[in-house]
């Protein structure tokens, strides 16, 4: 069974061919593209599963990439794609930090072993299964049926703000904990742990800091600390 489908978005078409055989080996559908453009037709066309992106393309850098997929809505279907960064630079890092936000899962820095990609990739994968619950209890479907008037809509609207607040203040404690203490264990034992555990703490300690980005862009502090005040 194919753990899913990989795009691979490249100018370089050495870089592709070894994607290629990476990929495949590890069990994924593989798909490729040699520019940001072509990139992003390949995940409209449908069938991506997670997107391995080099920073440096000639038509789009990275951060073009991922700014367009958030900013222009006919790409809103693409922004549910985990995206991965390839680079060898590290200058301009901190200009992602929003992205993670949005679709961006992990940025990895060349060089880096088959066996880093492929983990890098699973991990992500992992994650998005397992957010998938969370995302959908944060936006939960409401019944059809007629339009509530506007003083109904006003008199309702705080009684269901607050268990939701809770929940959402309980899971950012949560996820900031779980980063935290991960990030600490990473520190203290940088000798004491192989290649695959100190892959599986980074990863933790991405997911769980990137949880609490999503928290905090859906649920700010403030909103959530106004909505428990007013309905105490």
């Amino acid at each position: 069974m194919k753990k899913g489908t990989v795009l691979m978005v490249d100018d370089n078409l050495d870089m592709l061919l070894i994607g290629q055989r990476i990929f495949t080996k590890a069990g994924f559908e593989y798909l490729s593209a040699r520019s940001g453009l072509e990139g992003l037709e390949r995940m409209a066309a449908g069938g991506v599963d997670i997107v391995i992106l080099d920073y440096m393309l000639l038509d789009l850098n990275g951060l073009q990439f991922l700014e367009t997929i958030a900013a222009e809505p006919a790409y809103a279907p693409l922004r549910a794609i985990p995206v991965i960064v390839l680079t060898a630079r590290t200058d301009y890092l901190e200009e992602l930090d929003s992205l993670f936000a949005a679709n961006l899962r992990a940025v990895l820095t060349k060089p880096f072993g088959h066996r880093e990609l492929v983990n890098v990739v699973e991990n992500a994968l992992r994650l998005e299964r397992s957010l998938r619950p969370l995302l959908a209890a944060a936006s939960p479907a409401r019944p059809a049926g007629p339009a509530p008037s506007a003083t109904a809509t006003a008199q309702s609207a705080p009684a269901a703000a607050v268990p939701e607040a809770r929940w959402s203040d309980d899971l950012r404690i949560a996820a900031g904990t779980i980063a935290r203490l991960t990030a600490e264990l990473r520190r203290a034992q940088p000798e004491g742990l192989n290649e695959q555990q100190r892959l599986d703490l980074d990863a933790v300690v991405t997911s769980s800091r990137r949880l609490v980005r999503m928290i905090d862009e859906k649920f700010p502090e403030s909103e959530i600390f106004t909505t428990t005040t007013l309905t105490a």
